[in-house]
């Protein structure tokens, strides 16, 4: 499984080639819907009144992230059902329409701008909750490799946009939009329907170390939605620059994932903290291309936060299965998202009472480069609880104590003991005994009476909760396993 201390390298099958299209086709939408369209259509208002206009569509995305949560909470609500994606498809368009619109010379009110806006940002949240539920459905090797590959893509989408004639760009943006929705309803079908994921349970273990992470995912928002005002009121070549650095940023994490090399989340989030603080603090002493160059540097490191980020939520989802990611992954995206925002409508502040590019927005950066340094500092994930997977720690759980228990006993023992750590559900357990003789899928099947189906999707399941491949690999771990010996 993805984030292991050696993840195997393996070609990228079709269905996840696939996703990555599909993903990388909401990326492309996003950048160019949330950072691209409105830069360029709307000229003819104040920089400040953009500035609050383009903030819903960040104020829509948390809202959009709380509506799924409140939503997950329901037994029967199915992200994949044909009138949702229908739904997301129809508000994915209203912002590029809205261009298209304002193109033809027509004058739409801010406050129906503001409205649009809080409906893409909607639709995104949407698109965003329901890939990554995808990505925990089709048996990807490495989450972080399925993620920063599709920011990949969505940066290189976003360039072609970038480069044909302004009048076109929506109708690209659309296209982008419908071919996402499109893709995800083919593979959500083909990688398992919202019926087929583990039932709704609790998942106070999976996220129990969870404040150490949340409130740096707030303070890292925060500064990340200062410099992207910073290039949206710098004018549209500025936007362009900043935005392919998408590209490399992702493209990291991605040539590690490739490579098979694990760097655990403590690790990056020191490295974006250096370069994301170093960056805050030059630009008040820098000239306009070393500013420039600062916050390129900061768009980077979003995206490989983007990447590292996503695929976190998704393993620590799959490792106890207590509910579907879709159910899972919404309180927890509200954190950056809602850093983001705050950000935003700082920066957005600024612009309405000192004006774009103040001095004010300056000191407002280096302050909150210090509140980000203090923030993680005080809140810093531990490897041990974040860094290491399941399974590793797992393995070490228990000495490798004598025992007089005999061989069937032992054999018994490990199995139970194994169940419960990695948290097996009690049918898991059964199949996990008979996995463990050696016993292959259709004797399973005759002797508990079920369908090849539920067979297959339980081994999936004990597979991907013990981080192993093969049944071979099952069966000497099961074999090796410590336990301690009873009195």
């Amino acid at each position: 499984m993805d984030d292991g201390n050696a993840v195997s390298k393996r070609r990228i099958g079709a269905m996840e080639l696939l996703s990555i299209g599909g993903f990388a086709c909401f990326f492309g939408w996003m950048l160019v819907s949330f950072y691209w369209l409105f830069a360029e259509y709307i000229q003819d208002v104040s920089i400040a009144e953009r500035d609050v206009v383009q903030m819903f569509v960040f104020a829509g995305l948390v809202l959009g992230y709380f509506v799924l949560y409140l939503a997950g909470k329901n037994k029967r609500f199915d992200l994949f059902k044909i009138k949702w994606l229908a739904t997301t498809a129809v508000l994915s368009m209203l912002l590029p329409l809205a261009a298209v619109v304002l193109d033809f010379g027509m004058t739409i009110p801010s406050a129906a701008l503001c409205v649009v806006n809080l409906c893409a940002g909607i639709g995104g949240a949407v698109l965003t909750v329901s890939w990554l539920d995808v990505c925990s459905r089709i048996r990807l090797q490495s989450f972080r490799r399925f993620t920063s590959l599709s920011l990949v893509g969505g940066g290189i989408l976003f360039t072609l946009v970038a480069m044909v004639p302004n009048r076109v760009q929506p109708a690209f943006c659309i296209i982008y939009a419908l071919l996402s929705v499109g893709l995800l309803h083919f593979v959500s079908a083909r990688g398992g329907s919202a019926t087929c994921a583990p039932p709704i349970g609790s998942c106070k273990k999976t996220w129990e170390f969870a404040w150490e992470i949340e409130p740096s995912l707030i303070a890292f928002g925060i500064v990340f939605g200062l410099t992207f005002v910073y290039l949206f009121n710098s004018g549209i070549d500025t936007v362009l620059v900043g935005l392919l650095f998408v590209i490399p940023g992702a493209g990291i994490i991605a040539a590690f994932a490739l490579r098979g090399k694990n760097i655990g989340i403590t690790v990056i989030q020191r490295i974006l903290l250096c370069v994301t603080v170093l960056s805050c603090l030059a630009m008040p002493f820098a000239d306009k291309w070393v500013q420039l160059a600062c916050s390129c540097l900061v768009v980077a490191s979003w995206a490989a936060f983007v990447s590292v980020n996503y695929a976190l939520v998704v393993k620590k989802s799959v490792e106890n299965w207590g509910a579907p990611v879709f159910r899972q992954v919404p309180v927890r995206l509200i954190f950056s998202a809602l850093g983001f925002l705050l950000g935003w409508a700082i920066a957005a502040t600024m612009t309405v009472i000192y004006g774009a590019h103040s001095d004010a927005f300056m000191i407002v950066r280096l302050c909150m480069a210090f509140v980000l340094v203090v923030v993680v500092m005080l809140f810093f994930p531990s490897p041990e609880r974040h860094d290491r997977p399941a399974a590793a720690a797992g393995r070490e759980a228990k000495p490798v104590v004598s025992s007089n228990l005999s061989d069937r006993e032992l054999f018994e023992r490990r199995c139970k003991d194994v169940a419960e750590l990695y948290q097996l559900s009690p049918r898991e357990t059964d199949i996990l005994e008979f996995l463990a003789k050696g016993r292959n899928a259709a004797y399973i099947q005759s002797k508990l009476t079920i369908s090849p189906h539920t067979v297959k999707s339980h081994i999936y399941s004990i597979y991907r909760k013990l981080d192993i491949h093969s049944q071979q690999k099952l069966m000497d771990f099961v074999e090796e396993y410590p336990i301690e010996a009873t009195d």
